[in-house]
């Protein structure tokens, strides 16, 4: 598979503002004409897979419209959902709206949005994942997760087939601690948030002051791009595809000219190997600016 096989659509800054804006910039939704744009594009390369999400605003709607059911396999989850029993029937709802608004007859992945591993213990959440297991509108079941304990818990649990996780250049950590399991399990792998919202972007070259302690290990990441002759976000994105573990890579873009820097990177000569060594010194390990979800400004 190539390295832009290999990249997955992620269309939740095509359905609402997401991310840090560059400077003088409003965060904004993309407009119709500009996500036309970027579906077509990603199809015309080879991309061959999106994800989406209800909670991704506009996202799963605009991807049915633009999206045809010959070209590329799609991902939605289940979010916000009770977990009592009122499950069944709330997922059954969840999953008929994203197929209307998907205007497919069938998922080709169905992610439980946020998984934890508490879930695995439900007797509503396990006759619920049972059911799905055999509904022909679904082609594969997958999770998202965060952090270690979870993606563990997910890997061993034997109720996915896919399994999404968060990675990038300041948070390299849950990847290596499941790859080797997923690949025995034959559990495929997919990460998100490669570019941290924009962090590792040239959005990210003045960051809001609440991020303010990024900022020096930004610099030296630029500094260890520039020794390989990459862009900032050039080296986010080739570390993902070249890991060792091959996961499945999923990009954001909002605007057609980042898809296309993208597409671009991901034509690139893969890194060497060695480098990846230096790659590890970049890993924050654990600081909270590198989740998303403390962010508040």
């Amino acid at each position: 598979m190539s390295a832009v096989e290999r990249l997955v659509l992620g269309s939740v800054a095509l359905g609402l503002p997401y991310g840090i804006a560059a400077p003088a910039e409003k965060r904004r939704t993309a407009p119709e004409e500009e996500v036309r744009a970027i579906v077509e594009d990603a199809v015309a390369a080879g991309v061959a897979a999106f994800d989406t999400a209800p909670s991704y605003g506009l996202a799963e709607s605009r991807l049915g419209r633009l999206l045809s059911r010959q070209n590329g396999a799609v991902w939605t989850k289940l979010s916000n959902l009770p977990t009592d029993d009122s499950l069944v029937q709330a997922a059954e709802q969840s999953l008929a709206r994203s197929l209307a608004h998907l205007n497919r007859p069938r998922i080709d992945c169905l992610q439980w949005h946020n998984w934890r591993a508490e879930l695995a213990e439900s007797p509503e959440f396990r006759a619920l994942w049972s059911g799905l297991r055999d509904d022909p509108r679904i082609g594969s079941l997958g999770a998202s997760t965060y952090g270690v304990g979870d993606a563990l818990a997910a890997v061993r649990s034997g109720l996915f087939e896919q399994i999404q996780i968060e990675w990038n250049l300041f948070n390299q950590g849950v990847l290596d601690a499941v790859a080797g399991e997923a690949a025995q399990r034959g559990v495929r792998l997919a990460v998100r948030s490669v570019f941290l919202q924009g962090v590792l972007t040239a959005r990210g070259a003045t960051l809001p002051p609440a991020l303010a302690g990024l900022a020096e290990p930004r610099r030296g990441a630029e500094r260890l791009a520039a020794e390989w002759g990459l862009a900032l976000n050039g080296l986010a994105l080739r570390a993902a595809l070249d890991h060792p573990a091959r996961p499945l890579v999923l990009i954001g873009p909002d605007r057609l000219w980042q898809l296309r820097e993208m597409l671009q990177h991901a034509g690139l000569a893969p890194l060497p190997a060695q480098v990846f060594d230096e790659l590890r010194r970049l890993d924050l390990a654990g600081d909270p600016l590198t989740d998303p979800r403390t962010w508040r400004f």
